[in-house]
Order: C-alpha cells, then structure tokens, then sequence
C-alpha cells in the first residue's frame, strides 16, 4: 500500500511540474551607456535551484515567449534569445541613462487539463519583469505593459526597502496572496492592501523573486481546446 501512495504521488509531481513553474529574469540590475548588458531567461523552481533544460520536454512546451526591453521614454525593443544548456540568454546595448524595464510574456501555452486533480482545464499565461538601471536615476518605476493580463510594477523608492503593485487588466488586485521566494527553499507570504501593493524589506544582498497568480474565471477556446478558466501568473526579480 505505501509502495502504491508512493508511486500516485510522483506521478502527481510530474504531472503538475510545469503548472508550478514560473518564468524568472536575471541580470545585473546596474549598467552602463553603451555597453552591452546580459540578460537571462530560466523556467523552472527558482526557491529550490531547479531550472529546466533548454531541450527538454518541459522548457519546450514553454518556448514561445517574446522579449522586449522598454526605455525610461516608453521605447520598446524586442530581444532575440539563444538557448544555453538551462536558461535563454541575450543583451542588448543602452543609449541613454534611466529606467529600463524586462519585459517577458508567454500566451501561447497549451491548455492544461487537471480534472483528475480536482484543478480544472486550464490555460496558463505568464508574464515576468526586471529593472535595470543606468546611471543616476530620479523615476525608478518598471513598466507596466501587460492590460490584457497580470503584471507587477515595481514603485520602490530605496535600495532597503521593496514596494510593489500587482494589477489585473490595469486594475489593482486587493487581498491578493503574494510570494516572496529566496534560495534554499525560502519563501514568505504576503497580502497587497486596497491598492493592490506589497511592501518589505531587503536585508540581505541576493536576489529576491515575487510571484502573483490569478485565476479568470472567463471559460473560452484555445488552439481548438476548451477551457474553463486562464490561470494568469506574473513573476518579479529583484536582481
């Protein structure tokens, strides 16, 4: 009997291995004028270290992302990326000194069909943001890109100290659950307030990952699968 309760259970984890996944960004948060800048993009658990491979089953069906990186102006330029071995890399070159914002999105996931789990068909959506810096800055908000879907802009103010808005279709999401992931398996809770904000503090010198989700409960087709509900997930690194 264990032995069969073992086996359903990893069954289980394989089957909701990429519903629990997420897109993160990483890159230095600081550059410089006309000097190329790194970015990268990684699928997976990001609390735990794991990060599937680029030619894998799972990273595949999660391939058809686009790129863009928006200038302090609003001025947007998509990015070509080329799969390494566990993440999809790519740069791009500022002309000017501001706030530069990293766009991801990925609507083009398959629905997902998870009666067998009491969960639902499904379709996911994802969505995630970074900030880079150059030079000196008076505006360090992100942009806000994502009317159609779920984002969080980043409204910080101090280097000590994080605040952050999760929107819906360009409206706050109130008593929305949020989590706050580390390395090493750490994670936190928190609940935004009437305007949809976060806020908390940033002790150490790492990287900190903010993950929102929201389920529509709006049913429809995609590529000729119904679905009943899109479970929308945006993701925030704070490099």
């Amino acid at each position: 009997m264990k032995k069969i309760t073992k086996i359903i259970i990893v069954l289980l984890l394989c089957s909701t291995k990429t519903f629990a996944h997420f897109f993160w960004i990483e890159t230095n948060p600081e550059g410089t004028i006309n000097k190329e800048h790194e970015i990268r993009v990684y699928f997976g658990e990001f609390a735990s270290g794991e990060s599937e491979k680029t030619d894998g089953e799972v990273f595949k069906n999660a391939q058809y992302f686009t790129l863009w990186v928006i200038d302090q102006e609003g001025n947007k330029t998509q990015l070509k990326t080329t799969a390494e071995d566990a993440y999809h890399v790519t740069s791009f070159t500022p002309k000017s000194n501001g706030t530069y914002s990293v766009v991801l999105d990925n609507k083009k996931y398959k629905v997902l069909d998870f009666t067998k789990y009491d969960y639902g068909i499904f379709r996911p959506q994802y969505h995630s943001v970074a900030k880079i810096e150059i030079g000196e800055n008076t505006e360090h908000k992100t942009a806000t890109v994502n009317p159609e879907s779920i984002t969080i802009t980043d409204l910080s103010s101090t280097a000590d100290k994080a605040k952050l808005q999760v929107l819906f279709k360009n409206q706050p999401l109130v008593e929305t659950e949020v989590t706050v992931f580390m390395k090493e398996n750490w994670s936190k809770k928190i609940k935004t307030d009437k305007n949809g904000v976060i806020t908390f503090g940033l002790p150490f010198k790492t990287r900190y990952v903010v993950e929102a989700t929201h389920e529509d409960k709006k049913p429809g087709v995609y590529n000729n699968e119904e679905y009943q509900f899109t479970w929308h997930c945006a993701v925030y690194t704070i490099n």
